[in-house]
């Protein structure tokens, strides 16, 4: 490969302590330790959308260098995710990095083999990587193809884009937008140099078909002409295809159909981290922010992979749920109390709502450990912890000398203790401290008196031995959230 590249003179400055583009990091490191790679589409065309946080960044990677690129992977905090199975395609892997210039995640998309097209329609395989891997030159971050094998796969890739639809409603919709990109290609591209590299690894495309698969991007070409050249491209490159299974096409038919284009739910299309997913638990007083938080790091990881939220406080309440809270309130409307009714002990009704409480916490919390066993990040807030059992957790230890009397008291006893029992503790837990005045000015919903008290609880717990992390959460909501996407992503 050619000589390195001096440091990018868009990079921030480092003595003024704001963090580096992630994008500019990793361009460094490939390059600092010898990668054998490429940015495989466009790799001109994107650097701002890639410095702001936006858009994946395609890279092919040579074989022979993949631990060098793990290394470098690892070395800046990337993860390794994985589709859903369906989206599956092998040579190919997700990686996702926190930018801390930006707070949004980097996806990248490492390619093993040079390949173009959907798992749902048709992927080819181009097999001249490692002579486009020798003709890269450093630009605009990364190492960049040559113009005329950047023109080659550009004309390859677009072709496969033609539709039916599009011959019977005119233009593909996406053929003006790529006129730009296309001039520049042509500009500086001279494909008649890549004759012999084309007879050696691709013999079944010519330098002929190449030009008419060109002249068909520009607009006016014959709509029926495009639907044979990407019949043709399919014929020429038939031995490095591989076809979605006609059982695919209709699952993702009747998926689509059945859920509305998902309106309606389903299964997630989103990626999950290849090392296993993890439960994160957000505790803290009122006011300290969690619910808040917990949308923002939602939105911020929701964007790529497959999150859920949980509020184990106030959990979805089940039929049973229900009907004990009717129950209770026919019972507050007759106003008669049960003869086992006291100032000291509510009844037997309000206790079988509180174990109901435990229960519907403990149904929340196995949704959250099994969506996480398969991948997904399950962000929760008001966590049953034996440090804020006070503001969630067992409510019938108050009233615990009168239940033991009676044979009902004591299974409503034992049955409430095991739901907490078998409640672990998370993955990652996270405390948001917040000085209770500062807390009481923030929370005007609630009397003040109720917020000062239940900070005061999270503030005075013994927390040693639990592995929580600390956040302070009395400063601006921007600065939390950048701290908590920080810790979290280390942790993950």
């Amino acid at each position: 490969m050619p000589s390195r590249p001096l440091v990018d003179p868009s990079a921030p400055d480092v003595a003024s302590g704001r963090p580096r583009s992630l994008v500019l990091e990793l361009g460094e490191a490939l390059e600092r330790r010898d990668v054998m790679y490429c940015c495989q589409w466009k790799g001109s065309w994107k650097k701002r959308r890639w410095m702001s946080g936006q858009g994946d960044i395609d890279l092919l990677v040579e074989r022979s260098t993949e631990p060098r690129f793990t290394a470098v992977l690892e070395e800046l905090g990337f993860r390794r995710a994985t589709p859903p199975w369906e989206a599956r395609v092998a040579g190919l892997e997700s990686c996702f990095g926190l930018d801390r210039a930006t707070g949004r995640l980097i996806h990248v998309h490492v390619h093993y083999q040079l390949l173009t097209g959907g798992f749902w329609t048709t992927i080819y395989r181009l097999p001249f990587e490692r002579a486009l891997l020798q003709s890269t030159t450093h630009h605009n971050v990364f190492r960049t193809p040559a113009p005329d094998f950047e023109l080659l796969v550009f004309a390859i890739r677009m072709v496969q884009r033609y539709r039916w639809r599009d011959a019977l409603v005119g233009e593909p919709g996406w053929l003006k937008a790529i006129q730009g990109e296309l001039d520049a290609l042509l500009k500086e591209a001279q494909l008649h140099r890549l004759e012999d590299v084309m007879a050696q690894h691709l013999p079944t495309v010519d330098l002929a078909f190449v030009d008419e698969c060109l002249a068909s991007l520009r607009p006016g070409y014959s709509r029926w002409r495009r639907l044979a050249l990407r019949r043709e491209l399919h014929d020429r490159l038939r031995a490095h295809s591989k076809q979605a299974p006609l059982s695919l096409k209709l699952w993702r038919t009747a998926r689509s159909i059945v859920t509305l284009r998902g309106r309606l739910g389903g299964d997630s299309t989103k990626k999950r981290l290849a090392h296993g997913g993890t439960v994160i638990a957000l505790v803290g007083g009122d006011g300290a922010g969690k619910s808040t938080c917990v949308q923002e790091l939602a939105r911020w990881l929701g964007a790529e992979l497959d999150v859920m939220t949980a509020h184990l406080g106030r959990p979805p309440r089940s039929w049973l749920t229900l009907a004990v809270g009717a129950l209770l309130k026919v019972r507050r409307v007759i106003g008669k109390r049960p003869a086992d009714d006291s100032p000291e002990f509510p009844g037997y009704i309000s206790c079988l709502r509180d174990l109901c409480t435990a229960r519907d916490r403990y149904r929340l919390y196995l949704q959250a450990r099994r969506f996480a066993l398969a991948g997904g990040v399950a962000l929760c807030e008001r966590y049953p912890v034996p440090q804020n059992w006070e503001l969630a957790g067992p409510r019938l230890g108050e009233f615990a000398a009168r239940l033991a009397r009676t044979r009902l008291g004591r299974l409503l006893l034992e049955a409430e203790r095991r739901y907490y029992q078998h409640i672990l503790a998370p993955d990652i837990l996270i405390v948001l401290q917040i000085d209770p005045e500062a807390a009481v000015r923030r929370k005007t919903t609630e009397p003040a008196d109720y917020v000062r008290t239940r900070n005061r609880i999270v503030r005075g717990a013994d927390w040693s031995g639990s592995g929580a992390r600390f956040v302070d959460a009395g400063r601006p909501l921007a600065e939390v959230v950048e701290d908590l996407k920080v810790l979290i992503w280390s942790a993950l």
